[in-house]
Parts: structure tokens; sequence; C-alpha cells
């Protein structure tokens, strides 16, 4: 994951994409990165394939897939088929698999509490994923100093303005990911 901080270093924001008008926007704006958050087995095909067309990176949470469950088996399908750049997952059977089969992997986790810092960290250690998403992302540079830099950080969900991107970026997040379509262009 690290070696697309070039990409973002311009535009640190990701587009997480719920539906085919938001997928439109996507195509159309400053993103490199299109988080999948909602499709199905059906239409994950045709999805990927406009994404690659425009030369951006697909991520497909596999958590959120109708039609797919959440194992190896899916996993496996998805990088068989050259379905998608990566996976984003809650689920460590899933980032384990996904690196196993040359994906990237980004570990979803929810930080609620002083204890689920140290739960997280207990995660990333034990799955090594290519990056982690906190979410809130508000709460994302405080998970930034209990993995010191060995797992880029990106922070997901109540984020809503382009100073609050830059805040971010600025307390050391690697990039945003965001349903907010305004965030999705430079300017």
């Amino acid at each position: 994951m690290q070696h697309l901080s070039n990409y973002l270093e311009d535009h640190p924001v990701i587009a997480g994409v719920r539906g085919e008008q938001a997928l439109k926007r996507a195509l159309n704006s400053d993103v490199i990165i299109i988080f999948l958050l909602e499709a199905d087995l059906i239409n994950i095909p045709e999805m990927v394939r406009r994404i690659k067309e425009n030369d951006q990176l697909v991520f497909i949470h596999l958590d959120l897939v109708k039609g797919l469950a959440n194992d190896r088996q899916a996993v496996d399908y998805l990088a068989e088929k050259e379905l998608c750049d990566g996976l984003v997952s809650t689920r460590g059977n899933v980032i384990r698999a996904a690196r196993e089969k040359d994906l990237m992997a980004v570990q979803r986790l929810f930080l609620l509490d002083s204890a689920a810092i140290k739960s997280g960290r207990d995660m990333l250690n034990s799955n090594r994923p290519d990056a982690v998403e906190i979410l809130p992302g508000i709460a994302a540079p405080y998970f930034i100093e209990s993995v010191k830099k060995s797992c880029p950080v990106i922070g997901g969900g109540l984020i809503r303005t382009k100073d609050e991107v830059q805040e971010l970026v600025d307390e050391g997040l690697f990039a945003v990911s965001t349903s907010k379509q305004k965030l999705w262009h430079k300017d």
C-alpha cells in the first residue's frame, strides 16, 4: 500500500462508492482508489471493468458484497477472476487470504474506546494488512501513535470537509476514505 503514497500525495482521498450514481461520479473524479461498499456477485464484473478502464484501483469491501461469503473461496474467486486490486474487511481470515493471493488488504477497524486500540493493534500484528482503515476517521490520529507508522492508516467516516481531510493527513494519515462526493475532487 505504501507504494500508492505517490498517487495519493496530491489528492489523499479514496472514494467510498455505494450504487451506480456514485460509481459514475467516482469515475469522473480525481480519486485514484475506489472502495466498492455496495455490490453483488452479478454487478461486480461490470463495475470493475469500468473502474479499470478508467485507470483507477478497485478495492472490494467483501463484508458488504451480496452473494459472496467472507471466506477463502470468495477471496480465491475474486483473485482468480482478477475482479479487484484489493479487499477491505473487518475479518482477519479475509485479510490473510487476500495477502496469500497477492491482493492488497485493508483491515477495517472500529475505534470505539482505548480497549479497541489495543485489540486493533493485536489484530494488525496477527493479520499483517497492507493498511488499516479506522472508523470513525476523526479517531484515526489516536491509532497512528500506537502503530508507529508500521502500517499506513486510512481514516473513514465522519469526515465532512477538505480542511478535515488536510488536518488528518497532517496528523499522519495515509489517506481518507469517504462517500462524500464533494471531497472526491481536488478543487
